[in-house]
């Protein structure tokens, strides 16, 4: 894949469920420099799931935010993610790239459960091959509510910025795996197999990739929210002491049969992300089952649980795969929080091209 250079710092606003992940920098070739950094937090009620449900709350916190840091650059990719967007894989016979959207259009309502004039629907190619002899190429299909696009298009013009994408968080991910060779210093990603698992606050999301070809992406129902109500329905907890007591878990691994109020906790985290991995493991199944080539290399963790003690450990024995917290990127010189921040700053890249 093509990357091109960018000679102007880039602003990527990275939208979740409660708060903003917003990065200033920029993508060349051979290395992502990263110039600011920084989340807003959001209150309640304002934005969920992709939905804005207080624009003029959302627009005045960030305008709020971006002169507490000095942010000068008004060039804006912008990030979303929904249980909402509807993604499918197909295969299509080869025909000239410039001739696919209108292919796509005029069967659209045969790939995607879907109406058309509610969604913004763009396609990715995956891949070219051939089957019996006819040459075809696989796509992917992301379908995203047209109202949702339009307003998050029209709050970043309301900040005063200028959107130039508008990106949804797996094609992200996979942008900023395949723009970098090494993950942790040891795991490569040429010809591998990854699955990112983004554990987010109001959901869950999973991407499989491979050199930057999205294989599979899903919505997760269970996020940290989740996780959240399952503890306030047996303590009385605020959010901010329930997110204390999750980085001050020991080892989400140890077990006891004693009936303390800590063990307590520990087996509703553990028991909200076994659920999780339940719903992660019918994924694995579908996507294993479809080939018998089909492997999982490993697997990436981002998201604010990417931080409970021993995550890893607990992914790694639940499904044989090597699951490491994403913490560094060689083409990455920054020392700021990777898995927090990967989204926006994979929304930094812009590909040019398709591996044929």
């Amino acid at each position: 894949m093509k990357l091109p250079s960018f000679g102007n710092k880039i602003l990527s606003l990275d939208f979740g469920g409660n708060e903003i992940k917003i990065i200033e920098g920029q993508a060349a070739r051979n290395s992502i420099s990263i110039s600011k950094a920084f989340a807003l937090k959001l209150p309640p009620d304002v934005y969920y799931d992709g939905e804005i449900l207080d624009k003029d709350a959302v627009v005045s916190l960030i305008k709020e935010e971006l002169k507490k840091n000095k942010i000068r650059t008004d060039k804006v990719h912008g990030i979303i993610n929904s249980s909402e967007i509807i993604t499918r894989a197909v295969s299509l016979p080869k025909i000239p790239e410039k001739d696919l959207p209108s292919v796509i259009s005029y069967q659209l309502d045969e790939m995607l459960p879907v109406d058309p004039d509610d969604y913004v629907v763009n396609s990715l190619i995956l891949s070219y091959f051939t089957e019996d002899g006819a040459d075809k190429v696989n796509v992917l299909l992301i379908g995203i509510p047209k109202k949702m696009v339009l307003e998050h298009l029209d709050l970043i013009k309301q900040i005063g910025l200028k959107p130039e994408i508008l990106d949804y968080q797996g094609n992200a991910i996979a942008k900023l795996l395949n723009h970098n060779s090494l993950v942790n210093e040891f795991y490569n990603t040429s010809e591998m197999v990854v699955t990112s698992i983004d554990i987010g606050y109001s959901n869950s999301k999973l991407t499989i990739v491979k050199e930057g070809a999205i294989l599979v992406t899903r919505v997760l129902d269970t996020g940290t929210k989740t996780m959240i109500d399952n503890i306030s329905s047996l303590y009385d907890y605020t959010e901010e002491e329930i997110e204390e007591k999750l980085f001050g878990i020991d080892n989400i691994n140890e077990s006891s049969e004693e009936f303390t109020d800590y063990y307590r906790f520990l087996n509703t985290v553990r028991t909200t992300l076994e659920n999780l991995m339940d719903e992660i493991d019918i994924i694995f199944r579908y996507y294993t089952s479809r080939e018998t080539s089909n492997v999982i290399n490993y697997i990436v963790l981002q998201g604010g649980l990417a931080n409970i003690e021993g995550i890893e450990n607990m992914f790694s024995n639940r499904f044989a795969i090597p699951s490491v917290k994403l913490n560094k990127l060689d083409k990455l010189k920054w020392d700021g929080e990777l898995s927090k921040y990967s989204n926006a700053i994979g929304g930094l890249i812009r590909i040019e091209g398709v591996k044929k």
